[in-house]
Formats: C-alpha cells, structure tokens, sequence
C-alpha cells in the first residue's frame, strides 16, 4: 500500500480514537474537578494553544471578523453546550452509552439537513437512522437514569448536532483549524457562565487530573483537529464523518480498561446495532 492510501485510511481511525479517548479519560479527571469547570479550563487552554500556534506558524489566516459572531455561537453549541451537560452526565452515565449518543449526532445531523439545508437523504441511509437509532434506545441504560440526567445527555446531542448545522449554514468557508479556536472561545464563555450560574466549582490538581486535562486538551481538542483539517485538505471530510461508527466500540474498550465499566448484553446489542447505522449513512460518503 502507497503512502497516500496508507494515510487515507490511518487518519479517519486515529481521528476517531482520540476523539473516543475523551469519555474515559475526562471520567478519570471528574474524580478530582467539577465537570464544568473541567471544560471551561480545558476550552480555554485549548483555544490559547491554537491561537499561538496560527500565530507562529502564519500558515492559516485568523478568521476574519464578520466571522467570528456565527463562530462563537456555533462554538458555544459545539463545544460549551455539548460538553458541559456530557460531563454533568458522565458522573453518573458510563462513557461507552454516552459516546454512543454523541456518535448518532452525524447520523441526526445528517437528516436534518435534508429539510434545513436541501440536502439529499437516500433510502439507505434513512435505514442507517433508523437502525442507529433503535441501537441508541438498547443501549442507553433509560430505565436506570434520572430523567434529569437524561436531559442533560438530550441537551448535549441537540446542541452539538444544531451547532454544526449553524456552523455548516452560517461560516462553512472558514479555514478550520483556526476556526476551532474561535469555536473553543465560544465555549470556554458558555461554560464559564455555566459554572458561575450553575455550579460550585471545585477543584484538586492531583497528578491524574494534570494528565487527563493535558491528553484532553493535546489530543482531542488540538490534536484530533489537526487531523480534521488534514482530512478536508485531502478531500476526506466524509471519512471523518464515517470514522464516527467505530467511535462506541472504542470508547467501551477504553472505558472497560481504564475504568472497568463493562456492558450487558443489551446494551452490547444496541451499541452493534447503532454503530452499524451510522455506517450504513456515511458508507460511500467520499
């Protein structure tokens, strides 16, 4: 296999690991911060990271003003109110149920854009909706959560599959990996606003949370961008989106070795049955 077609299939894979590499990693660090603060940190970091970064290497240009308004506003979605709520739930949800949820947000968003934004749905992929999510419904432990738990992980989705439809309607011609530092800055805002309308933050900078934030903030927040951006300059924005199917599985395993949370049979049912849908719609999606 050639170097480019070896690239092509390393980078939607390291691209969905590191993305699931959050769940298990981000419960670790809940042991020892409060969640919202945890992502309003980590946001904040991030967005300082990236800006210097673009700064330094001149080799894309910050977003242009007039941008940045719909690109805070799509941050604050993506970002603040996606995982703010995601991290409320995860003291209580397990990662694998909640990555599972978020991985049908490219399946929701998806759909929707048929209506909202003109965009075509074919007969196989409305079966891939339907079948991602029947395998969302087995797997998420309903019967065992509080219905305000439940709303969070609601609100969580909603956010994160309206801000992308905001972001793909209003700034869909912004370079990304600067883009994302705006986004985060969104985020780091409605979070910030969050902890101090909603929360008594806490916080103890032992040596795991020091960790945890770093890999969160280095891998996934810059770290899985980089590949993001690297994927649409090779024309690979719909393999990303397909990496998204192997994303429940991934953070299961890592979640069954770092946390020892394992999954009954139900729940293993839905989470093959979710993953296979979300497949079935982004299957030849490049």
């Amino acid at each position: 296999m050639d170097q480019p077609n070896r690239m092509s299939l390393l980078l939607p894979v390291a691209f969905a690991l590191l993305w699931a590499s959050s769940y298990a990693t981000a419960r670790i660090g809940l042991n020892d911060i409060s969640p919202v603060l945890f992502v309003t940190i980590r946001f904040a970091i991030a967005a300082l990271v990236i800006f210097s970064i673009v700064a330094l290497t001149g080799r894309d240009k910050f977003p242009a003003l007039s941008h940045w308004p719909p690109l805070l506003v799509g941050g604050a979605l993506v970002h603040g109110l996606t995982l703010a709520p995601a991290h409320i739930a995860l003291i209580t949800v397990n990662a694998a149920p909640l990555a599972l949820v978020h991985a049908f947000h490219p399946v929701l968003t998806a759909a929707l854009a048929v209506p909202l934004l003109n965009e075509k749905f074919t007969p196989r992929q409305w079966a891939g909706m339907v079948l991602g999510l029947a395998g969302v419904v087995l797997a998420f432990p309903f019967a065992t959560t509080q219905w305000s738990v439940i709303a969070l992980v609601g609100l969580s989705l909603a956010a994160l599959t309206g801000g992308t439809l905001f972001l793909k309607r209003f700034a869909p011609f912004v370079a990304p990996f600067p883009a994302t530092a705006v986004q985060l800055c969104g985020g780091a805002i409605i979070s910030a606003i969050g902890v101090g309308l909603f929360e008594t933050p806490q916080v103890s900078w032992t040596g795991s949370l020091v960790f945890v934030m770093s890999w969160n903030i280095v891998m996934v927040s810059i770290g899985a961008m980089v590949i993001y951006s690297l994927m649409l300059a090779r024309g690979q924005a719909g393999r990303a989106a397909s990496a998204f199917f192997v994303v429940p599985g991934s953070a299961a395993v890592m979640a069954w070795v770092l946390l020892d949370q394992t999954l009954g049979p139900l729940a293993l049912g839905g989470l093959t049955l979710a993953s296979f849908g979300v497949w079935l719609v982004w299957k030849q999606a490049d």
